[in-house]
């Protein structure tokens, strides 16, 4: 039987609800890139005249 016969062609996966995924531990080294991209977006908004969420703004104050 083949992949194209009438039985399979409108077989799909069944919908699940998506399961949270387990927090990851961050690495110091991902942990530095995330400090580095919350500085830009800062700094981007900043120019842009947007509104920066509060969350990337206590990111970007961290030490990297």
């Amino acid at each position: 039987m083949s992949a194209a016969s009438p039985e399979h062609r409108f077989v799909h996966t069944p919908r699940t609800t998506a399961a949270k995924p387990a927090k990851k531990k961050v690495t110091p080294a991902e942990h530095r890139v995330q400090v580095a991209a919350a500085r830009l977006r800062v700094t981007l908004d900043e120019r842009l005249g947007r509104e920066t969420p509060a969350k990337t703004k206590a990111l970007a104050k961290e030490p990297i």
